[in-house]
């Protein structure tokens, strides 16, 4: 298995053979035509298992679809009104993206940006495999990979969790040189994932999408006020893919939210708390909350300010895939209620070790080599819940120091002397005890 350069598989985990098979897809999450002298079959669709295995199957086996994979792959076909994209090349790596490591302190603007996850491939392949590793490419791949690829993303019908249209997106990615590119070769297909335990109906990746790209623009934007970079990247107000997140974050951080603003309390219990304090602002206004499209055109943005953009690979990589034909109708259909699911055959267990298990230790390579640099920010497939706030006017390392200490067991020969009562046990005995004493 000749692996894409810019991928570096986990050293401790084999490759495993994947078995495509139709009638085990859940939900179908791609769709796309291969021009290819050596492809005998020009469409292939890409879906998932129940597991969040992946299967990538020739469109003629349709018909060997589960009916709710049959139900989303018809109605994205009608509901987008277009035909599957093409891509010029002999064979593609699917990789499923479930962390996203984006280093700090770097040099440039169009730094790497770590993606973490499965790779599977080569597609079409006698023996395909899938391993876990790491992917490397620029903060410039990501936004394009995604901008680019939103005009083909796969269309789901509504559902009552979602409030609009939920949409699937892949992002094309280099996974070689440019002149390797250029020839079809290191195409990778990437699909951020979503957790099984998150979908709703489908497999829709809009959040996880969506706080990608707040994370990449934002590196972005520190790196053009630290260094006077672009002013359009300075000065570019970014929304927050989820206002009660943010609003976490800030009081975590000792701020005080009241309407639009956070108003930092001032607590001053020590001199390093105080000079704490005085490097954070007094107010900070609360951004507002933007869904996937509106990053998809700050993404534009980004990439139309950013310096050396587009670079060799990216020209190589375009010049690779055709946009797929034909315009979205004028009034897309709408599902009010969820589609029935037909009910699946028990899964055997998913085999040890678990993505999290071996992630940890690229982070910890990465962490090994640059012990100085600041810790870098996690996108994670998963967004993890915010831990409770500290109680107000009291500094959180003060709790370490709240448990009463528990009373020293009396030593043997030692008189144990009657202790007061209990502020939680009454002193008075209940007058239902009595009932037992009779």
């Amino acid at each position: 298995m000749n692996l894409p350069r810019y991928f570096i598989p986990h050293a401790a985990t084999p490759p495993e053979p994947v078995q495509s098979d139709a009638s085990e897809i859940a939900h179908v999450v791609d769709a796309f035509r291969l021009d290819s002298n050596h492809a005998l079959e020009p469409e292939w669709l890409v879906g998932l298992d129940a597991l969040g295995g992946v299967h990538v199957v020739p469109a003629s086996e349709r018909g060997r679809l589960p009916a709710s994979a049959l139900a989303q792959l018809t109605h994205h076909e009608v509901a987008s009104g277009r035909t599957p994209r093409r891509i010029a090349a002999p064979e593609l790596f699917f990789f499923s993206v479930e962390l996203v490591e984006h280093p700090a302190d770097a040099e440039g603007f169009n730094d790497p940006v770590y993606l973490y996850g499965h790779l599977s491939g080569p597609w079409p392949g006698t023996s395909p495999q899938r391993v876990p590793g790491q992917l490397t490419v620029t903060r410039g791949d990501v936004l394009a990979g995604l901008t680019q690829g939103a005009a083909d993303a796969f269309h789901y019908a509504q559902t009552m969790e979602s409030a609009a249209a939920p949409r699937g997106y892949v992002a094309l990615l280099p996974g070689d040189r440019p002149d390797v590119i250029a020839q079809g070769q290191g195409l990778v297909l990437a699909w951020p994932s979503v957790p099984p335990e998150l979908q709703m109906g489908n497999a829709s990746n809009g959040p996880m999408v969506a706080r990608m790209l707040h994370d990449v623009l934002t590196q972005l934007q520190e790196d053009a006020g630290a260094n006077r970079g672009p002013e359009a990247l300075a000065r570019m107000e970014l929304p927050v893919p989820s206002r009660a997140m943010a609003i976490a974050e800030l009081e975590l951080r000792g701020y005080e939210v009241k309407g639009d603003v956070a108003i930092l309390r001032r607590q001053h219990p020590g001199l390093l708390t105080r000079m704490a304090e005085w490097l954070r602002a007094e107010k900070v206004k609360i951004p507002l909350e933007a869904a996937t499209p509106a990053f998809l055109e700050l993404a534009r943005q980004a990439l139309a300010a950013l310096p050396g953009w587009p670079t060799e690979a990216e020209r190589a990589l375009r010049s690779r895939v055709r946009s797929g034909g034909g315009s979205p109708p004028v009034s897309a259909p709408r599902v009010t209620s969820p589609v029935p699911q037909r009910p699946l055959p028990p899964r055997a267990p998913p085999k040890p070790p678990r993505p999290s298990d071996w992630m940890q230790d690229f982070l910890n390579a990465h962490a090994a080599a640059h012990p100085e640099a600041a810790k870098p920010r996690l996108t994670q497939a998963k967004p993890a819940a915010p831990p409770p706030a500290a109680k107000p006017g009291t500094p959180s390392w003060m709790e370490d120091f709240g448990a009463k200490p528990r009373p020293a067991a009396p030593s043997p020969g030692t008189r144990r002397e009657p202790s007061a009562p209990s502020a939680s046990v009454p002193s008075k005995k209940p007058d239902w005890m009595s009932d037992f004493e009779d």
